[in-house]
């Protein structure tokens, strides 16, 4: 390419001396778009698809955790990305609630990095900085010469983080559900590349694509966008795509398209050897959480159950997205991302359906990548996790990282000639969004009820006002989260010597040597439930030294971050 521009320099400047000048810019601006256009044509294209509320522990073994958990609801999946791409093992999530984690998903950062000024934002977690110009994934993508489209869920506020998105021209197509809690939503938020903006309405009666459900919806939607961008297109005159992909499912009310509502009629949630165990040691909430009664079950089963259900969706969506790559020939020039914005428990320490909690139900997130030179149907066993997918996906574009980002990639570790920054550790954060309780979720039955009353928030039902109790076991309230004791920071230790969880709690976000509660440690290779706190039988040497590790690891930013 160089040394055609150079060609076209001299003959211009050669044979028409007088307009050297005008050679001069001739020059640049020919060789500027052949040097855009290769540059565009040499990059993959991307895909990241994230669900929400997707565990990788409760799976059909009735009575124990299982290796990839939900991810047994998907074949379709499986076939294309574990079978044909790679699955990280111990795959983390930072903070386990939506909009923080989601914001850290798309700017790499750490959440003691991107909370809000004294704690507000959605969730705490200050997501303008996913679209701040240049500052988050799409921007970032969209400004390297991608065209970058949203399908799905972002954050929890999702009509000022569209709309931002847009403000900063930081994506070039949007068609996403405003209302994504409601699996049968009817509003679509639009946006296009040539400024383009409006709200659509769906008819319930009559819709686009003959069914309002949201999985589907954006299925359809997407297949749209990826014809619009391919066919009729030569190959190399395509420009790189970077698709986001979110789907609301599992997450509650997990309604189940009307084609699935019968899949699975006999699948109940695994009774763990944590299941509906007291936990005289753990912290306050969960402490004096009473013992779970067969109405509790009953629910517990029913929302397994419709998480499955809508997952077959996700997995319906995703033989759409390979099908389409294969039509256009893009297979092969694509790398494909699956993995969600944290885990899920269903009573496991007698809490109810939540994630929120420093436990591995909660942390450990399915990961899988595919893609060309990634290898297929291996699994890899080092820590990684949400923090490090933007310099991972950055760096297999090609693109560098800015030095704002806390996370690493381990693009090395999936492709030759790459980098590869191994860690043993992992931190989690979690700041209390509330204090709520089992019956906060609702959840999918059919019109006649499989369970003999509605969810409960305590033993004897409905309570009117739950205050933590003090006594083991005591309380009238099954607490899922808590503002008074369930603030915390955590470190996931995993190398050759020690399999860890060490844990702090602070209800004040204070860190200092008077305001931290409580302590919890687990060895998960002898403790894998996680039932037994070992902090206080501890020395004080390890204690010491876990406390002085998570405090480095907590003040640290950007490129300075382990």
């Amino acid at each position: 390419m160089l040394i055609f521009c150079y060609l076209i320099f001299k003959v211009v400047a050669c044979y028409y001396p007088p307009h050297r000048f005008k050679a001069v810019l001739l020059f640049m601006y020919l060789c500027g778009a052949l040097a855009a256009a290769a540059l565009a044509a040499a990059k993959p294209n991307v895909v990241m698809i994230l669900t929400d509320d997707q565990d990788t522990r409760l799976g059909t073994d009735p009575s124990a955790y299982t290796s990839i958990g939900s991810l047994e609801s998907q074949p379709k999946l499986r076939a294309e990305m574990m079978t044909g791409g790679v699955r990280m093992e111990n795959y983390f999530v930072h903070t386990p609630i939506c909009c923080p984690s989601r914001t850290e998903f798309f700017t790499g950062r750490y959440f003691h990095n991107i909370r809000g000024e004294n704690g507000a934002g959605c969730m705490h977690a200050n997501t303008t900085h996913v679209h701040v110009p240049g500052n988050g994934i799409f921007g970032i993508f969209t400004e390297a010469g991608y065209e970058t489209g949203v399908f799905g869920k972002t954050t929890n506020d999702q009509q000022p983080q569209l709309d931002g998105l847009v403000k900063s021209k930081s994506v070039t197509y949007i068609d996403a559900p405003l209302n994504y809690n409601d699996y049968d939503g009817t509003t679509y938020y639009r946006y296009f590349s040539n400024g383009t903006q409006y709200v659509e309405n769906l008819d319930p009666k009559n819709p686009k694509y003959g069914s309002v459900y949201q999985t589907s919806q954006i299925s359809n939607r997407t297949v749209e966008w990826l014809d619009s961008l391919m066919n009729g297109v030569a190959k190399e005159d395509r420009k790189p795509f970077f698709l986001y992909l979110g789907p609301h499912a599992p997450h509650y009310p997990a309604t189940p398209a009307p084609w699935y509502e019968n899949l699975y009629p006999d699948f109940i949630a695994p009774v763990t050897p944590n299941y509906n165990h007291s936990s005289p040691d753990k912290t306050n909430h969960i402490r004096q959480n009473p013992p779970l009664t067969d109405l509790v079950k009953c629910w517990e089963d029913q929302h397994f159950r419709d998480r499955w259900r809508t997952l077959a969706s996700v997995d319906d969506l995703v033989e759409v997205v390979f099908n389409k790559l294969r039509e256009y020939d893009e297979f092969d020039n694509t790398f494909v991302v699956y993995t969600s914005d944290h885990g899920y428990k269903l009573g496991q320490w007698r809490v109810g359906t939540s994630k929120q909690h420093p436990y591995e139900t909660d942390i450990r997130i399915p990961f899988l990548i595919s893609g060309p030179g990634i290898p297929k149907g291996k699994t890899f066993s080092q820590i990684t996790g949400s923090v490090d997918l933007l310099p991972t996906l950055l760096d297999i574009a090609g693109l560098e990282t800015p030095s704002w980002v806390d996370g690493k990639s381990f693009a090395g570790l999936l492709l030759e000639g790459k980098k590869n920054h191994v860690r043993d550790v992992w931190l989690t954060e979690y700041e209390s969004v509330g204090t709520y309780y089992n019956d906060h979720s609702s959840i999918w039955s059919p019109a006649t009820s499989p369970c003999p009353g509605p969810v409960p928030r305590g033993p004897d039902g409905k309570v009117d006002k739950c205050v933590e109790a003090t006594t083991v076991g005591g309380g009238e309230c099954y607490f899922v989260d808590s503002t008074a004791s369930n603030t915390w920071r955590a470190l996931r230790i995993l190398n050759s010597t020690h399999n860890f969880q060490y844990i702090e709690y602070d209800s004040t976000w204070s860190w200092n040597s008077t305001s931290i509660q409580f302590h919890e440690l687990y060895d998960i290779t002898k403790d894998p439930y996680q039932v037994d706190n070992i902090y206080a039988t501890s020395s004080s040497a390890l204690k010491s030294a876990l406390h002085d590790q998570i405090v480095s690891y907590y003040k640290c930013s950007g490129s300075d971050c382990p």
